[in-house]
């Protein structure tokens, strides 16, 4: 570990001093240095008869230690960051707006940060218990550089959020724009930055004198309860390969909508009554094999829609697209 200067120049004096290494350890120990700084502080030096202290290596494990915490630093950033993204999802699942309920659709997109906690949040529990099983044997480890340098600038983002998040909901207030869910999310974002600088803080406990609580233990608690309630409404990946299904579905039905409209082989002034929507295909090779259960209605002599039939009409929720039970068809002119 790296020896504070002071610390290693008052052992050298010391020794040179003709006093002994009991008597030095009872006086840093005195002085509130502990254990590990002391022996590391006595083993850079050796005192010999003629020549003084004489300065012994010291093998550096900085190195390592940053790499440890800045490691620390980025799993947790992704835990909360996640954590807090599936949360915001939840509220505004249990919150709805007038169109969320129009749409009437699950939310989408929350995969990557289910996944990410699937990953991170092993890595950050095994880490944080490293970190505290290391600093109980080593309390030097809480001095540590690199340590404290990580804890200050992930404590100074939790009190900018904090004061940003304390101004935006004032300002909400004064603008008459307070809804519950705002007031929701803005109090989940308090709690985030508030779980931030518990875990930041040398015991790295939240501050509750008559029961400590590890912060680590209430972020991992937050993440796992939002990648339940994630997996229950988005889905596993059961839904995730029917999510893709009708996806294809849906791409095959615009590219064949813009086909038909731009037909060769066809009078687009005066649409036939039946169409195999493949024939006017300019790409048959970019559509799926769902392009072929596509059918063809002819509505006016320059109109037509094409429909298809999806698994999942839920997840529908373009307004270009109109959906009838698990049909959905799309208009287009010729014209």
């Amino acid at each position: 570990m790296h020896v504070p200067p002071d610390l290693s120049d008052f052992v050298r004096d010391a020794l040179n001093a003709g006093r002994s290494a009991d008597d030095i350890r009872r006086s840093l120990t005195s002085a509130d240095w502990t254990d590990t700084e002391i022996n590391a502080a006595l083993a850079g030096w050796q005192y010999q008869d003629g020549a003084g202290a004489v300065p012994r290596p010291i093998r550096s494990t900085a190195a390592r230690d940053a790499l440890f915490y800045a490691l620390l630093f980025v799993v947790f950033g992704m835990v909360a960051g996640n954590t807090l993204t599936l949360l915001f999802a939840q509220i505004n699942f249990w919150l709805p707006t007038a169109e969320d309920l129009a749409r009437a659709s699950r939310p989408t997109g929350l995969r990557w940060s289910m996944a990410a906690l699937i990953v991170f949040v092993p890595v950050f529990g095994l880490l944080d218990r490293k970190d505290r099983r290391a600093t109980a044997a080593d309390p030097a480890r809480q001095h540590g550089t690199m340590r404290r340098w990580l804890s200050a600038i992930a404590m100074l983002f939790a009190v900018i959020t904090l004061l940003g998040d304390a101004l935006y909901l004032i300002y909400s207030w004064l603008d008459g724009q307070i809804t519950p869910r705002f007031l929701v999310k803005s109090v989940t974002v308090a709690a985030m930055a508030l779980v931030v600088l518990a875990y930041f803080r040398d015991a790295r406990d939240l501050p509750l004198p008559a029961l400590p609580i590890p912060a680590a233990w209430v972020l991992i608690g937050s993440a796992l309860l939002a990648l339940v309630l994630s997996f229950w409404i988005v889905g596993g990946p059961a839904q995730g390969q029917l999510e893709q299904r009708d996806s294809s579905r849906l791409s095959d039905l615009r590219q064949l909508a813009n086909d038909v409209a731009a037909c060769p082989t066809i009078d687009r002034t005066n649409l036939p009554e039946t169409l195999d929507p493949m024939t006017c295909a300019r790409n048959p090779a970019r559509l799926t094999g769902f392009a072929s259960g596509i059918t063809y209605e002819r509505l006016t002599p320059t109109e037509f829609q094409l429909c298809t039939e999806v698994e999942d009409p839920d997840m529908i929720a373009d307004y270009g697209l109109r959906v009838t039970g698990s049909t959905v068809c799309i208009q287009n002119r010729t014209d």
